[in-house]
């Protein structure tokens, strides 16, 4: 890709499962960063993978779910996620009177600073509906 170039694009034929080659020669040195984070987004029009090189073989995925959608909400949401490394987010989706949430951080529950995102969460808790924490971990092929 050029420098005017954002993205770039193919067309292949429609088939499960299906095999992308995709080159990652511009992404960080693969020694520093041994592991690929794949997320996807998918609906019925699409399907959106967003993949990031990682150093680590585990990270945490923290999901939020409410109703409260107020400026405490979002400052309070902020707040927390200032404190550790955010990965990736799929931003605020909302459904009816029902907000959603992810983020992944470059944490997993082995790290010192795993306690620390535990107390940070039980601080806001009131807020939300449900908080799920889960270790996404490598999948083997």
């Amino acid at each position: 890709m050029t420098e005017m170039e954002n993205t770039s694009a193919y067309i292949v034929e429609n088939a499960d499962p299906l095999i992308l080659k995709v080159s990652f020669l511009n992404i960080k040195d693969s020694k520093e960063n041994p592991y690929l984070l794949v997320v996807k987004s998918a609906s019925i029009e699409c399907i959106r993978l967003t993949i990031y090189p990682i150093e680590k073989e585990k990270i945490i995925k923290i999901s939020f779910s409410g109703t409260d959608t107020t400026e405490n909400f979002l400052d309070s949401l902020s707040k927390f996620l200032q404190g550790f490394k955010v990965l990736h987010t799929s931003g605020l989706l909302k459904k009816g009177d029902h907000f959603y949430y992810e983020c992944y951080l470059n944490l997993n529950k082995s790290d010192v600073k795993y306690k620390d995102l535990i107390v940070s969460i039980d601080k806001i808790r009131y807020i939300f509906k449900e908080i799920k924490i889960e270790e996404i971990g490598l999948k083997k092929a």
